[in-house]
């Protein structure tokens, strides 16, 4: 029985080094952002996170919760890929010097593509050296059950690939979306993992932003010209790249020297250009500057695939594994395999079971108000994103229609009607939206302040900032940021 263990045992291992290391490298990152806008708040400017929030940056939960993050990810994948080389090498060679190249290489080829960024090569060195150490221990070298490899990888490979194809029609190109609304929000337990996401993310997040990519950046401007440097710092302010006091560390150092702009990270000069040129393109210079200085493209690369592909698979392999043992019943393995895989191929795909039933289709505009009134959520669901999708006005809704969505349980009902609401800018549409900023749900509330800045209401940028520093969600102030940027406003001491 312990050898249907083996393979979590050594995939464990991986996944709670990833756990331990990468929790200290958000930590980190947790640390230098609190300073970061410490600076910024001295300075005179609006932060995100605000005051509500910035505690827990130094709060060792935060960094524990956003790890997990990664090592569900980025862990994840390099245990998977790192467990299939050490089966492979032992069926095929076990060789100890061809694995040690094969180790050494992955090890030069990581440190390379994380642009020689020693302690990121360092924690993934050390989960893949961790998975490859239980996995010698634990697959032994002539295992008497190899005969059974074979039929044992085909019906995972057979279950795998059913399972995507069943999920295939559901997931449209808006993956994550479609798996938030159909998996997630439609159940209790998925309500729960939800909102944990969306509590903790934006920590491992900020760890592996590029410069652009972040929300809020500190910088110090270095020009004697006092003409000159306000008009670097408004060029540099539009793009919140905002200027702090010397005492603090920047994200940006912004120099005039023989009339050349010199911009350095960390006193290192990363990209030099005229001063005319700067300011025709201040934009341009800014996202080049932020590529050329980015050390977390690949980690981001890692992840994401990571995140599509090794994190489903880790919970099959979790899952199989348990059918495994609570079928030890069956004395024949070849019965068992197939009985827990059949039990996994039924558990996840049932819940794309209701997409069957009552399947989306291209509305036109009677298809949507009919939708509207249906008996089925998804396709109420599907009405409703038609509208936000293809921007129509709500016409479709009629006012009781409207009320009865906006107070419905349903929180994909709720998120729907929130963003559509962004296509309509009547006083209606607009004091709707301010009672969706009410909800209790952190998701339905940034929907709602997404279409508070599509809408362009006179009193839309107040209401915002009425409301950005009372929110203790930091989801939500993001949104509610991204919301004042799309109405204009900047940055003002």
């Amino acid at each position: 029985m312990k050898k249907y263990i083996h393979p979590i045992y050594i995939l464990l291992a991986g996944v709670i080094t990833a756990q331990v290391l990468f929790s200290i490298l958000v930590y980190s990152s947790n640390i230098s952002l609190y300073h970061n806008l410490l600076g910024i708040k001295d300075s005179g400017y609006l932060i995100v996170p605000n005051e509500l929030v910035i505690p827990s940056l130094l709060n060792f939960t935060s960094a524990v919760c956003g790890g997990l993050f990664f090592s569900l990810t980025t862990g994840a994948g390099l245990s998977l890929i790192t467990c299939l080389l050490i089966i492979v090498w032992r069926l095929y060679s076990c060789n100890y010097w061809i694995l040690a190249g094969l180790f050494l290489t992955g090890v030069t080829f990581l440190f390379l593509k994380f642009h020689f960024n020693f302690p990121l090569t360092l924690v993934c060195t050390c989960i893949i050296g961790t998975v490859m150490f239980a996995a010698l221990k634990l697959f032994p070298e002539n295992d008497n059950n190899s005969g059974l490899l074979i039929p044992l990888i085909s019906a995972h490979f057979a279950v795998i690939l059913l399972i995507v194809l069943i999920w295939m029609p559901v997931i449209n190109k808006n993956v994550f979306i479609s798996i938030r609304d159909n998996l997630l929000l439609s159940n209790p337990v998925g309500q729960k993992i939800n909102d944990f996401y969306y509590k903790y993310t934006l920590y491992p997040a900020e760890s592996f932003k590029s410069l652009d990519q972040k929300l809020l950046k500190s910088c110090h401007i270095t020009i004697d010209d006092p003409i000159l440097n306000q008009r670097i710092q408004q060029r540099l302010t539009k793009e919140d790249y905002l200027p702090v006091k010397d005492k603090f560390k920047s994200d940006l150092s912004v120099e005039y020297r023989n009339d050349t702009l010199i911009f350095k990270r960390q006193d290192k000069t990363i990209h030099q250009c005229a001063l005319d040129e700067f300011l025709k393109g201040s934009e341009k210079i800014l996202e080049l500057i932020s590529d050329q200085s980015d050390q977390k493209q690949f980690l981001r690369k890692i992840t994401f695939l990571s995140l599509i592909s090794a994190s489903p698979l880790l919970c099959y392999i979790i899952v199989h594994t348990f059918f495994m043992m609570i079928l030890f019943f069956i004395k024949s393995k070849i019965f068992r395999i197939t009985g827990a895989s059949i039990a996994c191929l039924t558990i996840f795909t049932l819940p794309a079971v209701s997409y069957y039933l009552h399947p989306p289709s291209d509305m036109n505009h009677k298809d949507i108000s009919e939708n509207l009134k249906s008996d089925y959520w998804q396709q109420r669901v599907s009405a409703l994103k038609a509208i936000s999708e293809l921007n129509l006005l709500l016409q479709y809704l009629e006012r009781n229609q409207l009320e009865l969505f906006i107070s419905s349980p349903l929180i994909t009902e709720r998120y729907w009607v929130a963003k559509a609401l962004g296509n309509n800018r009547s006083t209606k549409s607009y004091q709707l939206i301010l009672e969706l900023l009410d909800d209790p749900q952190p998701n339905v509330v940034c929907m709602a302040m997404y279409s508070l800045g599509k809408q362009h209401q006179t009193d839309a940028e107040n209401e915002i900032l009425s409301r950005i520093n009372n929110y203790d969600h930091w989801y939500v102030q993001w949104y509610a940021y991204k919301a004042l940027k799309r109405l204009g406003w900047t940055q003002k001491r």
